[in-house]
């Protein structure tokens, strides 16, 4: 909730029941602010004296405007709040009395005032904060905690929304499955720590690697995949092998003791022949489970598309 002491101004111009609009005019001019307060001797507002108010004026008195006082044409009495109440109670007040402005009183002191504008900003921004807070939540929650990848159920809705883009479009798209050749001996042989390290570290590459279009998750354990369109299968072959290439090449280290990890990699690529999400995604699995029983440190295509 936004408070009024928030947004109000405290620069506040005041003037007497007794100043002359003349007086008034040049301060106005001289502020360059919208309203002039009009205060007793208490320094409690009794009235508002705005630009408008001396334009009207002017088709009343005519030549004798700038000699009459602010008590002859301000708008009284006036509606004040107290700084603690909410902006939303401002807005509500201004709307149903149709006035731009109200003046904030504390032990019935004039100490602000607040404007339609100064709310409408506030209200504005309030709105983005949320808006951004909403939006951060929202992908916290697609968010893989370690890794700060997309996590599987993310992955999961993203390969039904880009499977039926693909068969709507024509357009190939691949699902690719990666995964750590020998890790549970990384986590044995330098512990659980350096092991989330090395996922981490792999995230890292995976992201640095891949196209901007790409949607890069953690599926579980040490299994990561990335989905995106591709031209043909030639493009997909080529980023896995970019990725699995980048791997190889990193050097890892543990408790000041240095090694090397590879990946395993399996692609499958849609066409028209796919009869689900679920078949890709359990052929990019199977071209997987090739690369890892033909050697490891390898990429592989289904071969059954």
């Amino acid at each position: 909730m936004v408070k009024i002491s928030d947004v109000m101004m405290t620069d506040v111009l005041t003037a007497a029941k007794t100043d002359t609009i003349l007086d008034m005019s040049k301060r106005l001019q001289a502020h360059r602010i919208g309203a002039i307060v009009i205060v007793d001797n208490n320094h409690y507002p009794v009235g508002i004296v705005s630009e408008r108010d001396i334009i009207r004026s002017i088709t009343v008195y005519k030549e004798q405007t700038l000699n009459k006082q602010a008590q002859d044409i301000m708008s009284s009495p006036v509606l004040t709040l107290e700084p603690d109440q909410d902006i939303e109670t401002a807005a509500t007040l201004m709307s149903l009395n149709m006035i731009r402005r109200i003046p904030i009183t504390k032990n019935d002191k004039l100490i602000g005032i607040i404007s339609y504008r100064d709310i409408t900003n506030a209200l504005r921004k309030s709105y983005y904060m949320l808006e951004e807070k909403t939006e951060t939540l929202e992908d916290k929650a697609n968010r893989d905690p370690l890794t700060g990848l997309f996590n599987k159920g993310y992955l999961e809705e993203q390969l039904k929304y880009q499977f039926e883009l693909s068969k709507r479009s024509g357009n190939p798209m691949t699902v690719m499955f990666l995964d750590i050749d020998f890790f549970k001996k990384v986590n044995d042989t330098y512990g659980h720590q350096c092991g989330d390290d090395v996922l981490k570290r792999i995230a890292a590459i995976l992201k640095d690697k891949s196209r901007a279009i790409n949607v890069v998750g953690r599926y579980g354990g040490e299994e990561f995949m990335v989905i995106g369109p591709v031209s043909d299968y030639k493009s997909a072959l080529y980023l896995g092998e970019r990725i699995r290439t980048a791997v190889e090449k990193e050097d890892f280290a543990c408790n000041n003791i240095k090694f090397n990890i590879t990946i395993s990699i399996g692609i499958s690529v849609w066409n028209n022949t796919t009869p689900s999400v679920k078949e890709l995604v359990k052929f990019a699995d199977e071209a997987l489970y090739t690369a890892k029983r033909n050697g490891r440190n390898q990429v592989r295509m289904y071969e059954g598309v």
